[in-house]
C-alpha cells in the first residue's frame, strides 16, 4: 500500500495490481537503478565537482545534500549552526554558485564548453576516480566492483580520498566503509600501507589548520602510521619507501615511536634517496640529523653510509671517532665478557672482555683478554682463546703456553661462548677455573648498534581453523603470522569500531581453540614462567 495525501492527512491506498503482481522487483534495487540513471540526465545534474585533476563530474545536488547537512547547507542555504570541522569542510571544498549576469563565471573567459552546473565545487586533494566513486557510493550504497577487487596503488589512493570526503562532509557510511576496505587492502599488501600514509599526509598539507585538531583526527593515517612503526620490516623495508614524498618520510623519520634502530632507519633513508638522487638527495641530507650515526656499526658507517652521497664525510669521521672514545672509557663488565673464578693461582681470575679487532688470529678464533680492576695499576696479560675445537687459557706473551684447556662444544650456534665447567689444568695450577659468559648490555652505543631492532616473528603461516575463518570473511588483518606474545600485546587496536566488524562469525569455542594454539605456541618458544 501507499500514502495518498488528502487535504492535510494521509490515508493508504492499494498499489496497482500491476506493481503487486511483480514480486521479482525490490524498492532497494529499483531506487538504485533510479538514482543511477538520474546522474546521466543533465538537467538534473545541477552541481559540477572538480578535483585536483581538473576533470568534472556532474551530480545532482539532492543527492549529496540528502547524505549530508553540510552540501545542504552549501547549495540550499540554509542556516543551521555547524562545528568547526564542518565549516572548515565547507570552506576547504571552494564553492562557487554560477551567475553569468554578473561576470561570474562566465564561460566566455574559459575555453572548456559552457556548464550548465549551478553550483561548482573543488576538491583539491581527490581525483575524477575518487569523486564519480564516490558518487556511485552514495546511489548504491556500495563500491564500485574494481576498488574492492583491486589491490594497488592507484585503488588504495582513490578509497584514501573517499574516506577524507566521507570525513569532511559526515558521510559516515562512507567513511567506514572506506576505512575497512583500505584496511583489507593494507593487511593483504602491507607495503602499501606507505600509499596509505602518503595519501593521509598530503591531505594533511592541503587542509587547514582545524584538520588538525584532536577531534577531526584521521583514524585511517593513525592506522597506517601504528603499522609502519609496529612492522617496518614487512611495509618500509619491502620497497615500501617508492610510495613516499618527502614529506611523508620526513614524518617517519621524525617519528619517536618508529621500531627501527639506527641501521634500518638509515637503510630506509637511503632506500628511498637512491629512488631519485638528484632531487632526493637534498632531504636525504636534511633528514639524516635524525638518525645518530654512533648507533651504527663500524663497517656499516665506512662501507654504506659514507658512499652514500648524502652524508658528509665529517658527520661519519665524527662518529667514528664517538664510537672509539667510547670503547675506551666503556667499563669491562658492560662489553661482552667471560668471568673466570676458582683457578688455582688468583692471578688468572678475573673479567676477561672479548676482542673485535683483528690480532693476528683467524677469522674462525675467538679471543678474550684479561682486563685490570679500577684499583689496579697493573695486572699479567691473560688470554682466552677458542682455536679451532678447543679453548684455552694462555698468558698474551704465549699463547702455545696452555695454563687450562677445555674442549669446545656447540660450535655451528654459540661458538663465541666458553664452556662453564669441565676445564683441565694444563700448565696452570690445580684446581681449574670455572668461567661464566656474560652479554653487552642492551643500550651499547658504542658497540655500534646493539640497540637491536626487534622484528616480529615472520616464519611460518601455519594453517589454523583461525586463519581458514578471517580469509574466507575477506580480512587478512596481519597475514595471522606466528609472533611471539610480546609482539601480538602490541599490534595496532581498533578504538572505535565492534569487535564483530571483522570476526562476526567467530564463536567462543573458536576463542577457545586460539587461545589453547597461543599457549602452545608460547610453550614451543621454551619461555621460562617470568616471559608468559
Amino acid at each position: 500500500a501507499v500514502k495518498v495525501k488528502k487535504g492535510n492527512t494521509f490515508v493508504n491506498a492499494d498499489c496497482p495490481d500491476s506493481i503487486r503482481s511483480n514480486n521479482s522487483m525490490k524498492v532497494e534495487d529499483s531506487l538504485s537503478e533510479t538514482i543511477l540513471k538520474s546522474l546521466s540526465r543533465e538537467r538534473l545534474c545541477d552541481v559540477e565537482v572538480v578535483g585536483k585533476d581538473e576533470v568534472p563530474v556532474e551530480v545532482p545536488g539532492y543527492l549529496l545534500a540528502a547524505h549530508s547537512e553540510i552540501f545542504e547547507e552549501m547549495f540550499y542555504s540554509k542556516k543551521e549552526k555547524l562545528t568547526v570541522c564542518e565549516k572548515a569542510a565547507a570552506a576547504a571544498a571552494d564553492v562557487e554558485k554560477a551567475n553569468p549576469a554578473s561576470g561570474e563565471d562566465d564561460p566566455s573567459d574559459s575555453d572548456d564548453p559552457p556548464s550548465h552546473c549551478e553550483h561548482h565545487v573543488k576538491l583539491k586533494f581527490a581525483t575524477w576516480d575518487s569523486i564519480n566513486a564516490t558518487v556511485h557510493f552514495l546511489a548504491t550504497r556500495t563500491l564500485p566492483d574494481s576498488l574492492e577487487r583491486a589491490a594497488n596503488e592507484h585503488s588504495l589512493r582513490t578509497i584514501c580520498q573517499m574516506h577524507l570526503i566521507g570525513r569532511m562532509f559526515n558521510l559516515c557510511a562512507l567513511k567506514d566503509q572506506a576505512y575497512r576496505t583500505a584496511r583489507l587492502i593494507m593487511n593483504k599488501t602491507p607495503r602499501l600501507v606507505s600509499v596509505a600514509f602518503d595519501e593521509c599526509v598530503l591531505a594533511d598539507s592541503l587542509l587547514g589548520e582545524e584538520f588538525k585538531r584532536p577531534s577531526c583526527k584521521c583514524p585511517l593515517k593513525e592506522y597506517a602510521l601504528e603499522y609502519l612503526r609496529e612492522s617496518p620490516l614487512t611495509t618500509l623495508l619491502a620497497e615500501g619507501t617508492v610510495f613516499l614524498s618527502a614529506e611523508s618520510i620526513s614524518a617517519i623519520m621524525c617519528d619517536q615511536e618508529m621500531d627501527m634502530d639506527e641501521t634500518t632507519m638509515f637503510h630506509v633513508l637511503n632506500s628511498w634517496v637512491k629512488q631519485d638522487e638528484e632531487c632526493n638527495r637534498d632531504t636525504g641530507r636534511a633528514l639524516v640529523s635524525n638518525i645518530d650515526l654512533a648507533y651504527i656499526k663500524t663497517e656499516y658507517l665506512n662501507n654504506v653510509v659514507r658512499k652514500s652521497g648524502f652524508v658528509d664525510a665529517s658527520d661519519v669521521d665524527a662518529a667514528l671517532k664517538e664510537i672509539e672514545e667510547m670503547l675506551e672509557n666503556q667499563s669491562p663488565d658492560e662489553k661482552e665478557h667471560v668471568v673466570v673464578e676458582g683457578a688455582g693461582k688468583p692471578e688468572y681470575n678475573g673479567i676477561y672482555v672479548r676482542q673485535e679487532e683483528d690480532i693476528g688470529l683467524g677469522e674462525d678464533e675467538v679471543v678474550y683478554v684479561k682486563e685490570c680492576r679500577e684499583d689496579e695499576d697493573y695486572c699479567p696479560d691473560y688470554g682466552l682463546y677458542l682455536m679451532k675445537a678447543r679453548w684455552a687459557l694462555t698468558p698474551c706473551v704465549d699463547s702455545s703456553n696452555f695454563l687450562y684447556s677445555r674442549e669446545a662444544v656447540n660450535l655451528s650456534q654459540n661458538r663465541h661462548i666458553p664452556p662453564k665447567e669441565g676445564w683441565k689444568t694444563v700448565g696452570g695450577v690445580d684446581p681449574p677455573p670455572t668461567l661464566a659468559w656474560n652479554a653487552a648490555k642492551d643500550g651499547d652505543k658504542a658497540g655500534g648498534g646493539n640497540r637491536a631492532y626487534l622484528a616480529p616473528n615472520l616464519a611460518g603461516t601455519g594453517t589454523s581453523i583461525m586463519s581458514i575463518m578471517d580469509v574466507a570473511n575477506g580480512d587478512h588483518d596481519e597475514g595471522r603470522k606466528r609472533r611471539s606474545l610480546n609482539t601480538m600485546l602490541n599490534l595496532p587496536t581498533d578504538e572505535g569500531h565492534e569487535e564483530d566488524d571483522y570476526h562476526d562469525d567467530m564463536d567462543d569455542s573458536s576463542m577457545s581453540m586460539e587461545r589453547e594454539s597461543m599457549l602452545s605456541t608460547i610453550q614451543d618458544c621454551g619461555m621460562d614462567e617470568s616471559e608468559r
